[in-house]
């Protein structure tokens, strides 16, 4: 027997942009980690990301100097890598290589938000509701500003235009804050370092779609009470990017 509100049934207190964003990508993806709870394997280039946002919001919000951040960066980047090494594969040439780069993601970073002025908010929890959405759609603002929510990415590739998935995403908090969203680039290689912002456009449509694919998801919920009958519905893309070694092994344990 089907339950009123699916997201309960399953377990799914809320919904997120990566949640929305795995489920267009791969609903196998999505039934494995929301379902089943085997979240993603982690990496370097996450760590990356995580340790230079933290960084940020040192810089931002305490009086340490950046030659110490940038220590404690280095420090939290060693820790992610301790906690992930035995449950993780992990390349230890990308690990050396993002280790290496981040005093330059931070030098060039830091200075940037640090020009703007004291932020109002640093890692700001919002709650989206949509109508007919029974969930709310969690996130985190990196930093806020006046009418305006700002996301820090570290890319060793820069993107032509804003990827739908971070557009998504961005347009989550702007809604949800009534404000408009910058996405800043970290853009770092070997050769060339530099700060590149885009403007979100489009607000209202990116949220539509989310809209479309919360309802989606809550459709696919409400076929069953049991995740394997879900589950059965689908079969895995092994072939795909997605899979890593590590998700096809706790695949397997699903799809038998």
């Amino acid at each position: 027997m089907n339950s009123n509100n699916p997201f309960e049934t399953h377990g799914i207190g809320h919904l997120s942009a990566s949640s929305i964003n795995t489920y267009i990508q791969d609903p196998c993806m999505f039934i494995m980690r929301y379902l089943y709870k085997h979240r993603g394997a982690s990496n370097p280039a996450m760590w990356r990301g995580t340790v230079v946002d933290e960084g940020v919001g040192l810089a931002l919000t305490s009086r340490k100097s950046n030659k110490r951040i940038i220590k404690e960066s280095i420090a939290r980047f060693d820790g992610l890598y301790d906690y992930h090494k035995k449950n993780t594969d992990i390349n230890l040439e990308k690990l050396s290589k993002e280790r290496s780069l981040i005093p330059t993601y931070l030098d060039i970073a830091i200075p940037y938000y640090q020009e703007m002025g004291k932020p109002l908010s640093y890692q700001k929890e919002i709650n989206l509701y949509l109508d007919d959405i029974p969930v709310p759609i969690l996130g985190y603002i990196d930093v806020q500003y006046e009418g305006l929510v700002r996301d820090i990415k570290t890319v060793s590739r820069l993107p032509s235009v804003i990827p739908d998935t971070v557009n998504r995403q961005l347009s989550i908090y702007a809604k949800a804050e009534d404000s408009d969203a910058m996405v800043d680039y970290v853009y770092v290689t070997t050769k060339k370092a530099e700060m590149i912002s885009m403007q979100v456009e489009n607000i209202d449509e990116h949220i539509k779609t989310v809209r479309s694919v919360a309802i989606a998801i809550m459709n696919l919920l409400s076929y069953s009470n049991d995740k394997n009958q879900i589950a059965s519905l689908f079969y895995p893309n092994y072939d795909s990017w997605l899979w890593g070694k590590d998700e096809i092994k706790l695949a397997k344990t699903i799809w038998r």
